[in-house]
């Protein structure tokens, strides 16, 4: 019976493992995907604004500032979303990227392995988000700096970022 007892505990591990394996690459495969989609409108945008440019210049017309700005405020936006993006992908593949030299690190390394730059020490926030009737419970891991500077700015900001987080999910 002992031997089926820790069979048993042993096909339940790996099957724990698998699970959270399979559940993180398909986070990061949905986070690319939103990289991807918004890098393509951004894309797009760019080649509204050489159009809008080249038929005001062909034209012999002065290029609407206003129009072009407006297409320029979407794009930044989208990039701001991209960079969000980015650092949730990172936090799910559970990697940080060096505050000098940029290269992607394990979240405990304390130096870079490239340049040697002391990392700031790494907090990790653990939310548990019950999801309506009938769905499944997701568990949201968010990793914040930590300075002595900021750790107030830092927690209270991440609490803000997170209960956004949590209406934008709500509202889908």
């Amino acid at each position: 019976m002992d031997f089926l007892n820790k069979l048993g505990k042993k096909a339940s591990e790996t099957y724990q493992a698998t699970k959270e394996k399979a559940t993180t690459i398909s986070e990061e495969l949905k986070l690319k995907s939103k990289i991807n989609s918004l890098e393509e409108k951004i894309f797009e945008i760019y080649a509204e604004v050489g159009e809008i440019v080249y038929n005001e210049i062909k034209d012999g017309k002065d290029v609407s500032k206003e129009e072009v700005a407006v297409k320029c405020e979407d794009i930044s936006r989208k990039k701001d979303e991209i960079s969000k993006l980015q650092a949730e992908l990172l936090t799910v593949k559970k990697i940080k990227k060096c505050v000098n030299c940029g290269v992607e690190l394990e979240i405990e390394s304390e130096f870079c392995s490239k340049c040697g730059s002391k990392q700031p020490k790494m907090e990790k926030v653990e939310i548990k988000k019950e999801e309506p009737t009938g769905a499944k419970e997701a568990e949201v891991i968010e990793v914040n700096n930590v300075t002595p500077e900021t750790e107030n700015t830092t927690n209270e900001s991440s609490n803000e970022d997170i209960k956004e987080s949590i209406d934008n999910d709500q509202d889908k």
